[in-house]
C-alpha cells in the first residue's frame, strides 16, 4: 500500500529533488565545478601571500617594504588571481575533455581553449605602437567567458575527433606527438571560428566578445545572487533539499561559485589596499551560514558531545565532533540521521538562516567588516576561518554564532536524547 505523503512533500520529492539531482550531475555543471575546484591551489597561494602583505600595522609594512617583501607578496599575487580566466579556461577544457570520456585529450584540449581565449580577449596599444592585454581581460572579468569558451572547445575537439576528422600517424610513433597531430584539423576549425567570433563582435557596440558576455550574463547573474533575498532563498534551498538526502550544496554551488570567482580578484585587491570589500555576498556568507556543515550543526555536535546521556548519542558524538570543527557533516546528516528526520527540521531550516541574518546585521552596524570571500577554506575552524577571511572579529562573530546555534539546537537534541534514552532502557528491561 502506497504511504501516503502531504502536497508539499510531495512535491518535493517528486518535482523538486529530481531537477536537483539532474542539475548536480549535468555534464557542463560538472564540468565547471571540476574546473573551478582545480583551482583551488592557485587561490589559496594568492590569497596567503596577499594576507600577509595586507597586516595593517604601520612598523611591518615598513619593514616588509624597505627589504623589498612587499613587492614579491604582491608579484605572487597578480600572478595567481590576475590571471585567472587564463588559468580557468585551460581548467575548464582539461577536465572537460574527460568528463566527456575523452581523457587522452584532456592535455591538447586546454591548449586548444587557451588559445581560443587568447584570439577572442582584446588589445590594445599605446603611443609607441606596442601592443599590450588590459590584465582586467585576463582575471576575473573573463571568467564567464573562460567557462563558456572551455566548454564550446572542447565539445567541437570532441565532435571533430569522433567523426575521425584528424591528421593519422603510422604506428610507432610516440602517444604525445601523435596528440599533437590529433589537434591540428580541430584547433584549425576552433581558431577559424574563434577569429570570426572576433570579427563579429568589432561590431557589436560592445566591441568584444568578453565585454558582451560580462554585460549580458556576468553582471546580471551577479546582482541577482548578490543580495540578501536572493541569498536567503539559495540556503533554504539548500536546507530542503539536504533534508531530503539531496546534497543541496552541489544544487547552490554550482550557481554561486561562477559567481564568487568574479569576486576574487576586486574583493582581494580591495583588501590589500585597506578599502571596503566591493562585495558582499561572497562564499564567506555562505560558510557563516553554514558552520559545522549544512544547518549550522557545529552546535548540534556540540551538544551532543558535552550533554548527551543516551549511550546512542555519546557513541556517535566522538564520531561526528572531530569532523564537525572541519566542518564536515555528512556522517550527520545521514548518519544521525538529519535527513528525513522531523524532530530536527525547524532548526535544521531555520539556524542557517538566522545566522545569515546575524552576519548582515553585524555588517550593516559596523561591528564586522565584509570578509574577503577567498575559496578553498570552509574547513578552516572556526576563529581561524574568521581571521583569514579578513579580520579578528569576524573570527569571534563566529564564535558567538556558533554559541547562537547550540541555544538553538539544544532543546530538540534534549528531546531525541531523552527518547533515546528511554529506548535504551526499554531494551536494557527485555534483555534482562
Amino acid at each position: 500500500m502506497e504511504e501516503k505523503r502531504n502536497p508539499l512533500t510531495r512535491f518535493i520529492e517528486d518535482k523538486l529533488v529530481p531537477v536537483s539531482t539532474g542539475f548536480a550531475q549535468n555534464a557542463y555543471v560538472r564540468c565547471i565545478g571540476s574546473g573551478s575546484q582545480s583551482l583551488m591551489a592557485i587561490i589559496m597561494i594568492g590569497a596567503i601571500f596577499n594576507l600577509v602583505n595586507s597586516i595593517a600595522w604601520e612598523p611591518y609594512q615598513n619593514f616588509i617594504t624597505s627589504i623589498g617583501v612587499s613587492a614579491f607578496l604582491s608579484t605572487v599575487y597578480n600572478a595567481s588571481m590576475n590571471f585567472m580566466g587564463i588559468f580557468m579556461v585551460f581548467s575548464i577544457a582539461f577536465n572537460g575533455a574527460k568528463i566527456w570520456n575523452h581523457p587522452e585529450l584532456s592535455f591538447n584540449n586546454g591548449l586548444l581553449a587557451l588559445m581560443s581565449y587568447l584570439i577572442l580577449i582584446p588589445y590594445g596599444a599605446d603611443e609607441a605602437g606596442v601592443s599590450f592585454v588590459v590584465l582586467d581581460y585576463l582575471g576575473s572579468h573573463g571568467v564567464f567567458l573562460a567557462f563558456i569558451v572551455g566548454i564550446m572547445v572542447t565539445k567541437i575537439n570532441i565532435a571533430i575527433v569522433e567523426k575521425n576528422i584528424t591528421v593519422k600517424m603510422p604506428e610507432g610513433v610516440p602517444e604525445n606527438v601523435t596528440q599533437s597531430f590529433i589537434a591540428l584539423v580541430p584547433g584549425g576549425v576552433i581558431a577559424i571560428i574563434c577569429g570570426v567570433l572576433r570579427g563579429l563582435f568589432l561590431l557589436t557596440p560592445w566591441g568584444n566578445i568578453l565585454d558582451a558576455v560580462y554585460s549580458i550574463l556576468q553582471t546580471p547573474l551577479a546582482n541577482v545572487t548578490g543580495s540578501l533575498p536572493g541569498f536567503l532563498i539559495l540556503i533554504l534551498l539548500a536546507q530542503v533539499l539536504w533534508f531530503f538526502g539531496v546534497h543541496g550544496s552541489y544544487t547552490v554551488l554550482g550557481i554561486l561559485y561562477p559567481i564568487w570567482f568574479t569576486y576574487l580578484a576586486d574583493n582581494m585587491a580591495a583588501a590589500a589596499a585597506g578599502q571596503t570589500i566591493p562585495h558582499m555576498w561572497n562564499v564567506s556568507m555562505y560558510d557563516f551560514a553554514t558552520n559545522g556543515g549544512c544547518g549550522c550543526t557545529l552546535g548540534l555536535v556540540i551538544m551532543m558531545f558535552f550533554f548527551a546521556k543516551s549511550k546512542r548519542y555519546k557513541t556517535f558524538s566522538k564520531i561526528v565532533f572531530p569532523c564537525g570543527i572541519f566542518n564536515i557533516n555528512e556522517p550527520l546528516v545521514y548518519g544521525m540521521p538529519l535527513m528525513m528526520n522531523f524532530t530536527f527540521l525547524i532548526p535544521f531550516i531555520i539556524t542557517p538562516i538566522i545566522t545569515l541574518l546575524m552576519a548582515y546585521g553585524a555588517i550593516a552596524v559596523g561591528l564586522m567588516p565584509v570578509p574577503t570571500g577567498i575559496l578553498g577554506m570552509n574547513t578552516m575552524p572556526i576563529f581561524i576561518y574568521g581571521v583569514i577571511q579578513g579580520s579578528w572579529k569576524l573570527g569571534v562573530f563566529q564564535i558567538i554564532s556558533t554559541l547562537v546555534s547550540c541555544v538553538i539546537w539544544y532543546p530538540f537534541f534534549k528531546s531525541a536524547d531523552a527518547q533515546a534514552l528511554r529506548e535504551e532502557a526499554e531494551a536494557a528491561v527485555s534483555e534482562g
